[in-house]
């Protein structure tokens, strides 16, 4: 299952992600690729982080299978990440990832009918959202505030939306939802199977 974090920037999509992945060793976090620079303190295997050239490369070579445009800079997903996310699907291993509003659009449909994806809207109120920005230093504020709401109208395309406000309430409602899409995928998993069983005879 490929779990998706999306929301706008300040919403706190890596926080949560990382209290996650702390929590629950089935996770893995999937790297996408990015033009921005990396953040002071910021891990350098968050992304993988390339020039505008090479990243127009990959997209060119049809190694991008999914980008976006967001504050200036692109992200986008390699082939290679997917095919690995499709072959690796399981019942008690998942990736997780934050994504933009588009790209939660591109990944849902390209991965279609290939692996399970959860996907979920983390939203905060406008001006929690500034103080976090002023906390981590962000100089483009403005830029990324401008954004939210163009990033608020399209949460109606997840399956769920969270107000994150407090990290051990947000992590455990999205742990609680992962048990729930484990349960279903196993349920359907056996469906199929019973379904190609009879189809035998």
């Amino acid at each position: 299952m490929l779990i998706i974090i999306s929301g706008s920037s300040g919403s706190g999509k890596n926080t949560i992600i990382k209290e996650l992945m702390k929590r629950n060793k089935n996770l893995s976090f999937l790297k996408s690729c990015t033009t921005r620079k990396k953040r002071k303190g910021e891990a350098e295997d968050s992304y993988i982080f390339l020039t505008k050239e090479n990243f127009d490369k990959m997209l060119k070579s049809g190694e991008i299978c999914e980008h976006e445009e967001i504050h200036q800079n692109f992200y986008g997903l390699s082939k290679s990440s997917l095919d690995e996310v499709v072959a690796s699907d399981s019942d008690n291993h998942h990736f997780i990832k934050d994504v933009g509003v588009l790209g939660q659009k591109n990944l849902v449909r390209v991965l279609k009918d290939k692996v399970n994806v959860l996907s979920i809207f983390l939203t905060v109120p406008k001006e929690e959202l500034i103080k976090r920005l002023q906390i981590r230093g962000e100089p483009d504020i403005d830029l990324r505030i401008s954004r939210m709401e163009f990033e608020e109208s399209y949460k109606g395309n997840f399956d769920e939306i969270i107000n994150n406000i407090d990290i051990n309430k947000t992590t455990e409602k999205i742990e609680k939802l992962i048990k729930k899409a484990e349960k279903i995928n196993k349920k359907n998993k056996k469906l199929k199977n019973k379904n190609k069983n009879k189809n035998k005879f």
